[in-house]
């Protein structure tokens, strides 16, 4: 009996010696594949710009945009109860593929109340519709999208306070990988704007995720359950 126990063991530890450098050489080569794969497939969506124009073309989507003051004042008004001339701005996003793959899905979310951005579309001079049909934009490929920003200037003890907007961007790869940046509008008492575009590597995208960090994870957590 013993000579059985110990001929099993020798077997096992033999197996062992031979079968863990065999899985971890195909778990490493999978790995790699997997990894090659991602980076071939890979999207980098960038703000180029941001136009200010004339009006929106309604018959394309576009997006209603509400500064933190704004909403601060009036609230979560519903975009059918926002009137066109109380508008701030209309603009043109110029959005750019930078990347390998094909930037799939892209949705756009407040940061600061966790909303989601839906897009709109005039169907005729009564209707809308909403953006229900997947945003997405191809590698090389540069897409613009307008839309109407409404912004509040405050004044808090005599002391003029711009109003801003922090919108997430999030889009996902044809693997499902999910990538996201952020897009800062500034709307100044002198009724001029600046812009900015912060990317996950910036240490200006790390300070506003950290000071959101829940809607950051809500955020997403909504994203991959739609």
């Amino acid at each position: 009996m013993s000579e059985v126990i110990e001929f099993f063991k020798n077997y096992f530890w033999a197996f062992l010696t031979i079968a863990i450098p065999v899985f971890a050489t195909i778990y490493t080569a999978y790995s790699r594949i997997r990894n090659e794969n991602r980076e071939t497939h890979k999207p980098y969506l960038n703000l180029r710009n941001i136009n200010k124009i004339e009006k929106i073309n309604k018959e394309k989507y576009y997006l209603i945009l509400k500064g933190r003051n704004f909403s601060k004042v009036h609230g979560l008004i519903n975009d059918f109860e926002l009137e066109e001339n109380e508008a701030e701005f209309f603009i043109e996003l110029d959005l750019e593929n930078i990347g390998y793959g094909v930037a799939s899905n892209i949705k756009f979310y407040d940061l600061l109340t966790t909303r989601q951005i839906i897009g709109d579309q005039v169907l005729n001079e009564n209707k809308n519709q909403k953006l229900f049909t997947t945003f997405d934009i191809a590698a090389s490929v540069s897409k613009e999208v307008h839309a109407i920003l409404y912004s509040t200037i405050l004044n808090e003890d005599g002391i003029e306070i711009d109003d801003h907007s922090r919108i997430l961007c999030v889009y996902q790869d044809l693997n499902g990988n999910i990538y996201n940046f952020i897009i800062s509008i500034n709307v100044k008492n002198t009724g001029h704007y600046d812009f900015f575009s912060y990317q996950p590597a910036s240490k200006s995208y790390k300070k506003w995720i950290l000071e959101n960090k829940a809607n950051y994870k809500r955020i997403i957590r909504e994203y991959k359950n739609i």
